[in-house]
């Protein structure tokens, strides 16, 4: 796996870690240790009326039995009484089976002190079982040991160099075309790119690692829109990029999420090809170096 590879899916788990709640992140993360432990882990599913019995998974090697917890909105109270209650109900019908209990969040902030005391205060009333919690770092750590295969059957077909280097001027014409809908500005930005622009949109390493990868291949884009049948095609393209861009920024999304959001409006709803994503990500780092998405540093050199 390439640093490009690298840099896509670890940009394609922050998205799905953020974006997944309640039934859909239990089963996100029954599908990566699955993946990771297959004949070993076991998503445990409700059953009639004994439900699951406290029990979301359990891998049997190392005994260790999951508890999911994934609110669209975690509060400290509801968590300490979600552990407490799932804790205790696990004990007496696992208690055989697993040394090892360990409470899986959606939190990619972290737990706060009073959920770690909690933690802290059931070890103490059951120290033969370890107690432990799983949050974005622990679960990454378990993607990040996935096979390609594997981890193209969780994230998607992976973005490559070498999907970019075969990326020609027809490919980046098929983006193009499905965003040139837009009519066409009446100013455009025409000052160069500036320095540190990506971090003062507070762009991640990974997305920083796309942009420069796709800034490869963006001279194609370029010649792309000056041999195009119709002028003005560049204008609306920018114009429909960063009219998509004001309305995500405006609704509050984060930054990762914008990239993502926009790679989608300009590639389609369905997952491309590698070399389609390389495609659209050559069309976004030629219109964020234009300055069409995203912000240009207030203190900017113009």
């Amino acid at each position: 796996m390439d640093r490009i590879s690298r840099a896509f899916y670890e940009m394609k788990f922050e998205l799905e870690f953020r974006r997944k709640n309640m039934d859909e992140f239990q089963d996100f993360f029954a599908k990566v240790m699955a993946l990771r432990y297959p004949n070993d882990f076991v998503k445990v599913r409700p059953w009639g009326k004994v439900g699951d019995r406290k029990n979301d998974g359990y891998r049997r090697s190392t005994r260790q039995l999951f508890q999911v917890y994934a609110p669209n909105e975690m509060t400290a109270a509801k968590a300490v009484a979600k552990i407490d209650e799932d804790f205790r109900g696990a004990v007496p019908f696992w208690k055989d089976h697993f040394s090892e209990w360990i409470f899986v969040h959606n939190s990619a902030a972290g737990l706060g002190p009073d959920v770690t005391q909690k933690l802290l205060t059931l070890s103490k009333e059951f120290p033969e079982i370890t107690l432990g919690h799983w949050g974005y770092q622990e679960l990454y750590n378990e993607v990040v040991q996935l096979d390609a295969h594997n981890m193209a059957q969780l994230l998607g077909p992976a973005l490559s160099q070498r999907a970019l280097l075969e990326v020609n001027v027809q490919e980046l014409r098929t983006v193009l075309q499905m965003v040139a809908q837009a009519p066409a500005p009446t100013l455009v930005d025409l000052r160069p790119v500036p320095l540190g622009k990506a971090e003062y949109n507070r762009l991640s390493e990974p997305i920083q690692t796309l942009l420069n990868a796709g800034r490869s291949r963006a001279h194609l884009v370029e010649r792309a829109l000056q041999t195009w049948f119709d002028p003005a095609v560049g204008d609306r393209i920018a114009s429909g990029l960063r009219r998509r861009y004001e309305e995500l920024r405006d609704a509050g999304y984060g930054p990762s999420e914008i990239f993502s959001d926009l790679q989608t409006y300009c590639g389609g709803l369905v997952v491309g090809s590698p070399e389609h994503q390389a495609a659209v990500l050559s069309v976004l780092a030629y219109y964020f170096d234009e300055c069409d998405i995203f912000e240009r540093p207030l203190n900017a050199q113009v």
